[in-house]
């Protein structure tokens, strides 16, 4: 079955069978991970703290986690992080160790958001989860003891699209000061047949199962803040500096390239950094290059925290 017969499969599924497969896919990915894995995510637990918020907002109740330094109390540098997992699978341990490591490291507080999941929540409704959420910064960074004028983004797979989607999206970025975004093995392009016309294997139908979840209405895959390398000229000039890293073992790898020639074509800010022997979510995941990955993204973000 190739994609056009597999993407015409899914639009006769019921809501509940849809639903159903959704949730396998969640029950499958947490079991994937290896329970020496698992082991890591408390060891930071004696010198950060993550506080779990139901944050009110115009979209709802948006669930967060706080992630910082224990005992730390001058007014902090932002990360604001947006986790992987095709748009469709849960907000794990394994993303907040990674803010955990963030937050250690550079001395900062990580907004770790838990947005809302398709398919029970399709776009455009994350994005508008996380604009309302970022609307609501000013009264909630100094609540929470973070610097409005030093925030970084750090997207994670889909999660790196919303991200920049969102700020493609924007036109009052200036009230935050959003210094910069690091994106990590992201989607840019969810239109395009990428198997060209091949049959599916196991890895490709996950993929487009979480594309379906997202979008059923397929034309809205041309919009620019699904496959934001569509994004015009304008949009992208609006970004504020933006690294990409791809996973060189990953088969989006080839998509955000392209999205960062896009952004150096426009004169846009940022660097473009591949690991070549490196599958996708390398970075969360505790495998192949992720520790030189992470002393990466870290060394990324503290640059653009002290510009």
């Amino acid at each position: 079955m190739n994609r056009q017969e597999f993407i015409a499969s899914c639009a006769a599924l019921s809501e509940r069978e849809l639903l159903d497969i959704a949730l396998e896919s969640r029950r499958m990915a947490a079991a994937r991970i290896p329970p020496e894995v698992v082991a890591r995510f408390r060891s930071l637990d004696d010198v950060t703290e993550a506080h779990e918020l139901y944050v009110p907002t115009a979209f709802g109740k948006t669930h967060v986690y706080v992630v910082r330094e224990i005992a730390r109390s001058d007014l902090l540098p932002v990360v604001v992080n947006v986790h992987g997992g095709g748009w469709s699978l849960d907000h794990t341990e394994r993303d907040i160790y990674f803010c955990r490591r963030l937050a250690h490291r550079l001395h900062c507080l990580v907004v770790d958001v838990d947005y809302v999941l398709a398919p029970e929540h399709p776009y455009p409704a994350a994005i508008e989860e996380i604009e309302a959420l970022l609307d609501s910064f000013p009264s909630l960074l100094e609540t929470w003891g973070g610097d409005l004028n030093k925030i970084v983004f750090c997207g994670q797979s889909a999660g790196g699209n919303l991200a920049a989607a969102v700020l493609q999206r924007r036109r009052w970025m200036a009230e935050l000061g959003v210094k910069a975004q690091v994106l990590c093995y992201l989607p840019t392009d969810n239109y395009n047949d990428h198997f060209h016309g091949a049959e599916l294997d196991a890895r490709g139908r996950s993929t487009e199962y979480y594309g379906f979840f997202y979008n059923r209405v397929f034309d809205e895959r041309k919009n620019s803040d699904v496959s934001i390398l569509f994004a015009s000229d304008e949009e992208l000039r609006r970004l504020p500096p933006t690294d990409i890293v791809t996973a060189g073992l990953d088969n989006l790898c080839e998509e955000g390239k392209a999205y960062y020639d896009r952004l150096a074509a426009v004169g846009a800010a940022g660097e473009y950094r591949c690991f070549e022997n490196s599958r996708h979510g390398f970075l969360v995941n505790l495998y192949d290059e992720w520790q030189e990955g992470e002393d990466y993204v870290v060394n990324r973000i503290l640059a653009y925290l002290q510009h």
